[in-house]
């Protein structure tokens, strides 16, 4: 038997704050003790780097001049305190939320959490995907360098090809009349839309994911998918007695949640810092001044620029590299149509019964397909900039999906479904058709946490003292500063993982 959590002093006072607003359990539901591994919070993760984005942007943007967009952008960098900082940690919080946020799709899609009753947040979260690609580009963008805007408007010509009025539409809000009034002469006027665009698009992202969190709390965490048998709910509401009597189902305290969600905020937020503080974006330290290392743009060397786009895009160039424009958008809107519907390709075409990777051969074999391709495309794209691949890009997917089909479908159609079948039909049974599969482990006693945690203080202590050293010249080690402050957060992350995700030397299920 695992022995019941004792109500500490935070969760006492989180309880009878909940007695008087009413969140845990109608705002927030409890989670199962199953669902604390990262897996599960992929989406924080993503929430997190959204919201990182959100303060370094409005902070960039105190410097960030449309009418002016490249002098702005290496004013921030090269005069303002933390600004070089500043501009690394936007820019590689951008990438962090578009990796990330594949990551999430990706894993939910091989769990299948977008099956019944999850459609429309599966929608929800593809438009979240089509957005955040779109904040990503315009984003991309506003520094106004050689290489971003070449890119940026290669790319608007391709979508004019768009079929169904797309094209058309698009233009409607991306051609500028260049004559209009307070146009600054030598910058492209949809600079000045595109920075506008930036924050309308922010904030559409912040209206889904509300909604995307609302359907979330409303359908509740998946239920484990190599437990649950087929033609079986895949609602955790609808297995209360497992809720009730298994102890790796047991609902568990806010203070739990709460610990998992700030430390997921703080290991983003940390990851981000020493990432860009190790590596600046675009920028090197040039006799004790941050220089920024694009050129800005201009219309006689654009000219001789190949368009190279951000690696997110980097699949989409590649079919407009290999066929004609209006094919390559034909098959864009073809792989846009297909991850939205895919709920009900699933369930009225593939007629999967079940969650587990082993019931879903078809869907399987076609994501594993598109991940394939994506990956293939996007370095073909990348080493071949300004030239054309020719119809054997297209044939080479086609092979990709073909191969990913004919060997991945027979192998769990015929291999892994009948060993998971047969282990199920072996397997005690609860109600409701989970397998129960439970043995209690000592994760850590009482003396490491204590050595682990002495560790952590005396490196965050390290750290901030470095932070205070290095902050007499900033300019200079900002960089630094940022490796510090990141591997603080981290640390620090760690310290809430051990002491309140996990539980000092509490028994866990595995």
């Amino acid at each position: 038997m695992v022995d019941e959590q004792r109500s500490g002093l935070f969760d006492r006072f989180m309880k009878w704050l909940d007695d008087r607003l009413g969140i845990y359990g109608h705002t927030l539901r409890p989670a199962p003790r199953y669902a604390y591994s990262i897996d599960y919070w992929l989406g924080g993760l993503v929430l997190s780097a959204f919201i990182f984005e959100v303060i370094t942007g409005a902070l960039v943007a105190l410097y960030y001049t449309p009418s002016d967009p490249y002098t702005s952008t290496t004013y921030l960098i090269s005069k303002v305190p933390y600004g070089a900082l500043l501009f690394s940690l936007h820019s590689w919080g951008a990438y962090a939320m578009v990796f990330l946020l594949l990551v999430h799709m990706t894993r939910n899609f091989f769990v299948g959490a977008y099956r019944q009753p999850r459609e429309i947040m599966w929608i929800v979260g593809a438009g979240l995907a089509g957005l955040t690609l779109t904040e990503a580009y315009l984003g991309y963008s506003l520094p106004y360098n050689l290489i971003s805007w070449v890119a940026t408007t290669t790319g608007l010509n391709l979508f004019s090809y768009m079929p169904f009025n797309l094209g058309y539409l698009i233009s409607l809000f991306t051609v500028v009349n260049p004559n209009q009034p307070g146009i600054m002469s030598g910058v492209d006027p949809l600079v000045q839309r595109f920075f506008v665009f930036h924050w309308i698009v922010g904030g559409l992202i912040l209206a889904l994911i509300g909604l995307h969190l609302y359907i979330f709390e409303k359908h509740g965490i998946t239920p484990p998918v190599s437990q649950v048998k087929p033609g079986y709910p895949e609602l955790i509401d609808e297995y209360q007695d497992k809720l009730r009597s298994d102890p790796k189902w047991e609902l568990q305290p806010l203070m739990r949640s709460i610990g998992m969600v700030i430390m997921i905020f703080l290991l983003t937020f940390g990851a981000i810092f020493l990432i860009a503080g190790a590596i600046p974006f675009n920028i090197a330290i040039t006799d004790g001044t941050p220089k920024y290392l694009m050129p800005s743009f201009n219309p006689v060397e654009a000219a001789q620029t190949p368009p190279v786009p951000d690696w997110y895009f980097l699949f989409i160039y590649f079919f407009y590299k290999a066929v004609s424009p209006t094919n390559a958008s034909l098959i864009f809107l073809g792989w846009v149509v297909v991850t939205v519907l895919f709920p009900f390709i699933e369930e009225y075409i593939f007629r999967h019964k079940a969650p587990h990777p082993a019931l879903r051969p078809a869907s399987i074999a076609i994501g594993s397909g598109f991940i394939v391709s994506f990956i293939v495309n996007s370095v073909w794209a990348a080493l071949t900039p300004g030239r054309d691949i020719g119809p054997i890009g297209a044939e080479v997917d086609g092979v990709i999906f073909l191969v990913c089909f004919a060997v991945i479908w027979p192998l769990l159609r015929y291999v892994a479904q009948p060993r998971v079948l047969a282990k199920w039909q072996s397997s005690p049974l609860t109600d409701g058709g989970v397998v129960m599969e439970y043995k209690e482990r000592r994760i850590l006693s009482g003396l490491t946490v204590l050595l682990i945690n002495i560790s952590i203080l005396g490196g965050l202590i390290y750290s901030l003292y470095e932070v205070f050293l290095l902050s007499s010249n900033p300019m200079i080690n900002q960089f630094l500063i940022g490796q510090f402050l990141g591997t603080s957060l981290i640390l620090f992350s760690i310290s809430i993982f051990i002491n309140v995700v996990m539980g000092i030397g509490k028994s866990q299920d595995i």
